[in-house]
C-alpha cells in the first residue's frame, strides 16, 4: 500500500483552503502534527512546498507513533500499565509507508480487531504487540482498495498473518477473482462476506456495516491436525466474531481444558441466558473481554484477559424445547486434585458469576446436586432422564 497516497490520490490534489486547515505546528526533537486528519498533512505536502521539509520521515514516524498511542482501542490496562497490543515496524518505513501507516491508523475503527488481537495474543496465537511490516500495509493496494472494504476486513487482511493456527497456517486472507478466503487459498475456505439472511435473522437486525456477518465452512481437524474446509456452512455475526470463533476453537482442540455443563431451562434466573442469546451479539457483557457468536444460536462468553495466565469462556447453546446448554471452559490450573468445579477452579468461577449473574447458583451450586441425581438415574433405570433438568 505505499502507493495508497501517492500522487494521483485524490487527498492529494490541491485546494485553495488547505493552507489555513490547520492550528499550528511545533516542531522539536518530538514532534507532533496537530492537524485535524491526516488529510491535512497530504494536502500540506503538496501546496506549500516551503513546509515540506517538516513533514521527512523523522517527523512522519513521530506522528505515526502519536497517533497510534493515542487510539484507546489498541491499549489494555495490564498489572496497571497500558500495554500497547499493535505497532508498525517503522523504522523500516519510507515516507510513503508512513503515510499509508498514518492513514491506516488515523481512520480509526480498530476496537473489534483489538479484540481478536487480544483473544489471539492470550490463546498463544500471536506475540503481544503485533507488529506490521511495510508487507502488511502493502496487502492494500491503494487507499480506495482500502476504504471500500469493510472495516474490519480491511484490518484482518493486514493483521491476520500474524496469528498463528497451527500446521503452518495462520488467518491469513487471500483476495481474488470476486472471493475472498481465510487461512489457505483454496475454494473450499471461502468466506462469504455479508451473505443474504432472511428478514428476521438476530444477525440481519443488528448488522454493522464495517463489521457484518460472513458465512463459511472452515474447521480444524484435531485427528490431523489440520485446517479443514466442510459443505456445512456456518454463519458468524461479523468477521470479527468469526477471527474469534475460529482462534478459540483451535486453542479448545489442542490445549488440555476443565469444563462443567448443564442443560438449563432458558428463563432461569430471570431470564438472562435467553436475554444473551436474543440481544444484539455486539452488545458487551459485564463480566466479560469479548464475546463471539454464530448460527444465531450459540454464544461464547470470553472471561480472561491479558492479565491473566490462563483462559476461561462460557459457551451458551440454544436447544430445542426451550433449554439452553451452559457450558464453563478454562484452563485454570486446578488449586485442587478433587470437589466441585467452583472449588477446583476459584478464578473462573468468580469470573463466570458476574457475567452469568443469577444463573450463576444453577451452574455452579446445583453441581452437586445434579451429580447425584445422575448417580441415582444410572443405579436406578426408573429414574427419567428428565430429572436432571433444572428450571426456575
Amino acid at each position: 500500500m505505499s502507493s495508497m497516497l501517492d500522487a494521483h490520490d485524490p487527498l492529494n490534489q490541491s485546494s485553495s483552503s488547505s493552507s489555513s486547515t490547520f492550528s499550528y505546528i511545533f516542531v522539536g526533537r518530538r514532534t507532533f502534527y496537530l492537524f485535524s486528519s491526516i488529510k491535512d498533512i497530504l494536502r500540506l505536502r503538496v501546496t506549500c512546498t516551503w513546509l515540506r521539509d517538516l513533514f521527512g520521515a523523522a517527523q512522519l514516524r513521530d506522528r505515526l507513533r502519536h497517533s497510534l498511542g493515542s487510539q484507546a482501542g489498541l491499549r489494555r490496562a495490564v498489572n496497571g500499565q497500558q500495554v500497547q497490543l499493535l505497532r508498525f515496524d517503522d523504522d523500516q518505513f519510507g515516507k510513503h509507508d508512513l503515510l499509508a501507516g498514518l492513514f491506516v491508523v488515523e481512520e480509526g475503527g480498530w476496537g473489534e480487531m483489538s479484540e481478536v488481537i487480544e483473544v489471539a495474543g492470550q490463546c498463544g496465537n500471536c506475540d503481544l504487540p503485533v507488529i506490521l511490516t511495510a508487507d502488511d500495509i502493502n496487502t492494500h493496494t491503494n487507499k480506495t482498495a482500502y476504504v471500500s472494504a469493510p472495516c474490519v476486513l480491511a484490518h484482518l487482511k493486514m493483521v491476520g498473518r500474524h496469528v498463528l493456527l497451527g500446521d503452518g497456517s495462520c488467518l491469513q486472507l487471500f483476495q481474488g477473482n470476486g472471493e475472498v478466503r481465510a487461512i489457505k487459498d483454496q475454494p473450499g475456505f471461502r468466506l462469504q462476506v455479508d451473505p443474504p439472511l432472511p428478514a428476521g435473522h438476530l444477525y440481519r437486525q443488528h448488522r454493522q456495516p464495517h463489521d457484518p456477518p460472513v458465512r463459511e465452512g472452515i474447521l480444524y481437524s484435531a485427528h490431523y491436525g489440520t485446517w479443514e474446509s466442510t459443505d456445512d456452512q456456518v454463519t458468524d455475526a461479523s468477521l470479527s466474531s468469526f477471527a474469534k470463533r475460529v482462534i478459540l476453537h483451535h486453542f479448545s482442540l489442542t490445549r488440555q481444558t476443565n469444563r462443567t455443563s448443564i442443560r438449563l431451562n432458558r428463563n432461569v434466573g430471570g431470564g438472562r441466558l435467553d436475554g444473551l442469546l436474543t440481544e444484539s451479539p455486539h452488545t458487551p457483557v459485564a463480566g466479560c473481554t469479548t464475546t463471539v457468536s454464530y448460527e444465531g444460536i450459540v454464544r461464547r462468553l470470553v472471561l480472561t484477559n491479558s492479565t491473566h495466565s490462563f483462559v476461561a469462556w462460557i459457551g451458551i447453546s440454544r436447544l430445542t424445547n426451550n433449554n439452553v446448554w451452559v457450558c464453563v471452559e478454562t484452563t485454570e490450573a486446578a488449586v485442587c486434585r478433587s470437589g466441585a468445579f467452583k472449588h477446583r477452579f476459584p478464578v473462573t468461577n468468580q469470573l463466570a458469576r458476574v457475567a452469568l449473574r443469577a444463573v450463576a447458583p444453577f451452574v455452579f451450586d446445583g453441581e452437586v446436586r445434579v451429580a447425584q441425581l445422575r448417580r441415582r438415574a444410572a443405579a436406578d433405570p426408573s429414574i427419567h432422564p428428565s430429572t436432571l433438568l433444572i428450571v426456575s
